[in-house]
């Protein structure tokens, strides 16, 4: 898909069904694909930079603890 969007077709969408995905499912899928794309043009485009270990450490213990709601404090250790 990210390839070549247009390459996708009725005989695409049909595997998938028969394989057990929802039209939901399938638009779902294709929407987060989409937006990944999007996201990865846009930071190579703009040079933003990723973030080092440690931020993606205490972000996953941060959505692990609290979710993603930030209004919520976090349980004291």
């Amino acid at each position: 898909m990210v390839a070549d969007s247009t390459s996708i077709g009725q005989a695409d969408a049909d595997r998938v069904r028969n394989a057990g995905w929802s039209d939901e499912a399938l638009y779902d899928a294709i929407t987060v694909c989409s937006l990944f794309q999007f996201y990865n043009n846009w930071i190579d485009a703009t040079g933003v930079a990723d973030m080092p270990a440690t931020a993606y450490e205490m972000s996953g213990h941060r959505l692990a603890t609290v979710g993603y709601d930030s209004s919520v404090a976090a349980p004291a250790k």
